[in-house]
Formats: structure tokens, sequence, C-alpha cells
């Protein structure tokens, strides 16, 4: 059921990396309390298209209407985005800590690929001779799939996969690109995660010296 065009402000980690910043819409997507999904329904993936520069305002208006005429297509599709999403995660999160995709998840990913290629891409004049566009009717309620669908492929193939990686705090996911000179970047953003993890060395070791402070003052009595 729609429920209006709402979506929540959403990261963008992906530094130009559209597929890691859709991947990215779920918050604290490993903990089991505070995970919290921030596409709710087909109306929030269109105002998230809209947010991340997908979608055109007349576009959106055109599918937001048509989902409104068929609720039950818009259901589907909704579902089909977030199966792409989390196929997206898994295959992107097993890269940064195996260097493998799984071969299922890329097996069915080259299927969303080859679907997607075949309806919507073509080439058009450009400056430097020729580029890909997105030729896919205006009134396709899936539409914003297609360039979800390439900024991965793209990445998959760029040297630029070695720069993909998960934020160190466990419960977070948060994938993100790591432009740092050494590679060394290890939180999604210092402001968040990166921020509680150093308040809670810095809790850790004011408790321990209390507990030293503690032990040496302790007085033997014989």
């Amino acid at each position: 059921m729609l429920k209006g065009e709402k979506c929540e402000e959403t990261p963008l980690l992906g530094e130009g990396k559209l597929c890691l910043d859709f991947v990215n819409t779920v918050d604290w997507r490993n903990s089991k309390t505070r995970k919290k999904e921030m596409l709710h329904d087909f109306s929030a993936l269109i105002s998230w298209s809209k947010q991340i520069g997908i979608l055109e305002d007349k576009t959106a208006q055109i599918l937001f209407k048509k989902a409104l005429k068929q609720p039950n297509k818009a259901k589907r599709v909704y579902e089909k985005t977030i199966e792409l999403r989390e196929l997206l995660y898994r295959i992107f999160s097993s890269m940064v800590t195996t260097d493998q995709a799984p071969s299922h998840d890329l097996s069915i990913f080259n299927k969303y690929l080859a679907d997607s290629m075949g309806k919507s891409c073509c080439l058009i004049p450009s400056a430097n001779g020729f580029a890909w566009s997105f030729c896919s009717e205006t009134d396709s309620m899936d539409l914003f799939l297609d360039p979800i669908i390439k900024s991965a492929a793209d990445l998959l193939v760029s040297p630029h996969l070695k720069r993909v990686k998960q934020c160190a705090d466990d419960a977070c996911g948060w994938l993100f690109m790591d432009k740092s000179r050494n590679s060394s970047r290890r939180w999604c953003s210092m402001k968040d995660c990166g921020n509680r993890a150093k308040a809670h060395r810095h809790y850790l070791r004011k408790r321990q010296g209390k507990k030293e402070r503690s032990v040496t003052g302790v007085v033997s009595v014989q």
C-alpha cells in the first residue's frame, strides 16, 4: 500500500558510485535491535530516486500516479528492488572480506544485467564519439533500476573495486569508497561510527585506569 512520497535522508558514501548509495539504504544493517529500513515502499523508492538524481520530477510523478492505479505491480517492483539491493550487498561485502563474489549471487546479478542491458541501454552520439544512455520508456515502473544495475556492473569491472570498504563497526554494515591516500579509512564516517568507537575506547581506558588505581591502592594487612 502506498503511503505517500517520503524517503529518509540517506548517506552518500559511494563517492559517485550509485550502487553503493543504493545498498546503504538500510541503517544499522547488521544490528538485531537497531536495523532500520529507509525505503519503506514504492513511493519511498521514487522519492529516493529523485533525491539521488536518477529520476526527474516529471518522470517521478508519472510513476507515482501509475503506482496508485496499479498497486500490486508497484508492490512487485518494490520487492524486486529490495531483492536487488540485498543481492548487491552480498556481492560487494563478500568482495571486501574474501575478494570473491558468491557464484550463485553473481549468476543472479548477471540475469538482472542481461535483462537491463537488453531493454534499456543504447548508444547515443557524444563529444568523444558515443556514450551509453538509458532508453527505457518513462512510464516503466522499474526504470530506476537500470542505472543502479549498470553502476554495479561498472564498479565490479573497475580497478576502483579494491577501494570499496565496509564500516569497521560490525553493526553498521555501510559500504563506502576509501579514497584515503594509503587506503586506511575504517569508518563510514568519523562523525558517526568513528566518533562512537573513539568514545568507547576512551571509556575503556578510563575504566581500566580506575581498576588499576583501585588495585594499587589496596593495603595488604598481615
